[in-house]
């Protein structure tokens, strides 16, 4: 991955999108405005982090085969791709909610928190199917901050959705978004109707109607949303007349932003879900999950955060099903100084060859006892120079428009 073309892609999109949203009727408005984002001065870096590595644990086939105690249809396992190897916090929070326990997902951005909450779902529906028991009715209630989190997941369910029958798998479930945009039926002209059918996805149901007369297995919606749903008497069929004895996890993704106000309303919105169900149909308890990148950042805020989640969904949460990442240990030298001759060489550099990039780098490389030689990718050699501190000069320089674009192309090998 190019880090500098990727970056340009972004904000090409971005510029389109501005270009879009905000189109002025008048010609020299219009052309003055277009004038100032191409300007240039819309968006600086690009920036990289390094992050950690997360440890892996067991693959999904084997958990989910330990959890149920039989192998899964392998259609199903295939849909998943089980034979993916999962971080350890993921196999976690599957153990746990097997266990019925209420958890906490607080790990770093990207490292597979949907999936973390997803799977245990999946696997819940999956059992129902076995037992003969996965009629129409929600299970889950997936909870997001923006529509647009909300769309995603939509696109991630289609997909697994479609490789369940791709891969002949006999178990099926269905899913519906209800946000503001959800057309109410197929002559809902202002919500655009025939574009949301036109559009939709294997397993979806994308218009209320659908989703009141067959309610889905996997509800998305944001908490706005769902308070006009306790309200509306025509949204009754999702919670009334014993169609709520199905429902059994609540998902707040996002959950750091629940504090304050905000964070009073929600669990005022919880709570009153929670009775709505009660009253409908739901006998057994209900099984609360949260996610969040921020919320426990040390091992000492479990407490706290347990604390948190208890006040938000008005259910037990313990210390010890508060999921924290596992990192891998990196070993080798732990920080590389460059002196002031390092970086007068790199903020002097400009390449306009493959060769003499590679050179400059692993000359600099070699000042400190690394060999780049051993890195197996081009990408490898970047890691390597962001942990020792060359990054900010590396992409300052040789990332802001090279003289030669060949040189960004063609960065698959390091000198010998």
């Amino acid at each position: 991955m190019n880090p500098y073309i990727l970056a340009e892609k972004v904000e090409e999109k971005y510029l389109q999108y501005l270009k879009t949203m905000f189109y002025f009727k008048d010609d020299g408005l219009r052309r003055s405005f277009e004038e100032t984002l191409d300007a240039g001065h819309l968006s600086n870096g690009p920036y990289l982090e390094a992050t950690p590595i997360f440890k892996r644990a067991k693959n999904t086939t084997e958990l989910f085969t330990e959890t149920l105690g039989v192998e899964p249809e392998q259609g199903f396992m295939q849909a998943v791709e089980g034979e993916r190897q999962l971080y350890c916090h993921q196999e976690n929070s599957i153990r746990f909610t097997a266990l019925g326990k209420n958890v906490v997902i607080a790990t770093g951005t990207g490292s597979g928190k949907t999936e973390a909450f997803l799977l245990p779902i999946l696997l819940h529906l999956y059992k129902e199917f076995v037992s003969g028991q996965l009629g129409n009715g929600i299970r889950a209630l997936i909870l997001y901050p923006m529509n647009a989190l909300a769309f995603d997941q939509r696109e991630r369910l289609g997909e697994i959705c479609r490789k369940l029958e791709a891969y002949h798998s006999r178990f099926r479930f269905t899913f519906g978004q209800y946000v503001g945009d959800t057309p109410e039926d197929r002559n809902d002209q202002y919500r655009n109707a025939r574009e949301a059918w036109d559009n939709r996805l294997p397993g979806e149901l994308v218009f209320r109607e659908q989703m009141r007369a067959t309610p889905p297995h996997i509800l998305l919606t944001n908490y706005s949303m769902l308070e006009f749903m306790l309200l509306r008497p025509h949204d009754s069929p999702l919670f009334d007349n014993g169609n709520a004895q199905w429902w059994k996890f609540i998902v707040l993704d996002e959950a750091h932003q629940y504090r304050g106000t905000k964070g009073m309303e929600m669990g005022m919105l919880l709570r009153r879900l929670k009775q709505r169900l009660s009253e409908g149909g739901r006998r057994d308890g209900f099984q609360c999950i949260a996610t969040s990148a921020t919320l426990a950042s040390d091992s000492k805020d479990v407490g706290r955060v347990a604390q948190f989640a208890q006040d938000l969904f008005g259910e037990t949460f313990e210390p010890e099903h508060i999921i924290r990442g596992k990192f891998e240990e990196l070993t080798g030298e732990s920080r590389y100084t460059l002196l002031l001759e390092d970086y007068k060489l790199l903020e002097s550099a400009r390449p306009n060859s493959v060769t003499e990039l590679k050179v400059k780098l692993s000359s600099l490389a070699s000042q400190h006892g690394i060999d780049l030689a051993e890195a197996r990718k081009w990408e490898e050699a970047i890691y390597i120079t962001v942990v020792w501190q060359i990054f900010m000069f590396f992409f300052k320089n040789w990332l802001k428009r090279p003289a030669n674009p060949e040189v960004w192309t063609d960065l698959t090998t390091v000198p010998a």
